[in-house]
């Protein structure tokens, strides 16, 4: 997602975005886009300052699907000029194509945690960018209070998870969410969609950590004990299945 304060689009301007097709962050070259509303009285003349919807349709440079979005444009007076439009501010409205649905989260997270993830996931979907920051801060949270981490505060928690031996990476993280739900809800500061994609990315990345990996392992080794156990009562077991 483009800075929304200089992002003037130009047919066949590329951008950096995570795909939602392919999942790959690759470059998406813009194809189309259109003014849907108002309706257009006169076309060809001179735009007057004022508010309209765009739609513009983008495309991944890797799997060359399609992505369709709608933007705010407020359309500033020019310099000089009270009744002709200059700078443009763009704000992003919604993904119209493909549907955004909220994040699947792993059920080897704490209930509270899911329960959190999935607020800020809804949030998200619907564009409701601020609110999305917020939540993911309060998923950190829920994430430290479980781990056991003490401090007076989430900055001297997440500090505190290297001495549970968590990683440097997911503290980092942490931190980089704490930051933007900082911003979200004392400064009003709304992040583009691609910087709260990666703040969840990062969140689900601890939670493979923290969570998955020890509970995978957990299952393997019960699976392991099972099958000893059965093969020292002379139980048979079906083979293990081959990827």
């Amino acid at each position: 997602m483009p800075d929304q304060d200089t992002f003037i689009p130009k047919l066949g301007r590329s951008r950096q975005a995570e795909c939602p097709h392919c999942s790959n962050r690759v470059a998406m070259s813009l194809r189309n886009l259109r003014w849907i509303h108002p309706e257009v009285k006169h076309p060809g003349s001179p735009q007057r300052p004022g508010q309209h919807v765009e739609e513009q349709v983008w495309s991944c440079d890797f799997c060359d699907m399609a992505v369709v979005e709608l933007y705010s444009v407020d359309r500033l007076p020019a310099s000089g000029s009270k009744h002709i439009a200059g700078k443009r501010v763009y704000t992003f409205l919604s993904r119209v194509w493909p549907t955004q649905e909220p994040r699947a989260f792993s059920p080897d997270a704490p209930e509270k945690v899911r329960d959190l993830f999935h607020g800020a996931g809804r949030a998200e979907a619907a564009a409701a960018f601020r609110l999305a920051g917020v939540g993911y801060r309060s998923v950190v949270e829920a994430i430290c209070k479980e781990c056991g981490a003490q401090g007076k505060n989430l900055h001297a928690m997440i500090g505190d998870l290297a001495r549970l031996n968590v990683p440097q990476s997911v503290i980092d993280g942490f931190h980089e969410a704490r930051m933007l739900g900082n911003d979200s809800v004392h400064d009003g500061l709304e992040y583009a969609p691609d910087e709260i994609a990666d703040i969840a990315g990062l969140i689900e990345e601890a939670v493979l950590i923290l969570y998955v990996q020890p509970a995978e392992r957990q299952r393997m080794a019960a699976t392991r004990l099972a099958r000893r156990t059965a093969h020292k009562a002379g139980v048979a077991t079906p083979a293990p299945s081959t990827p």
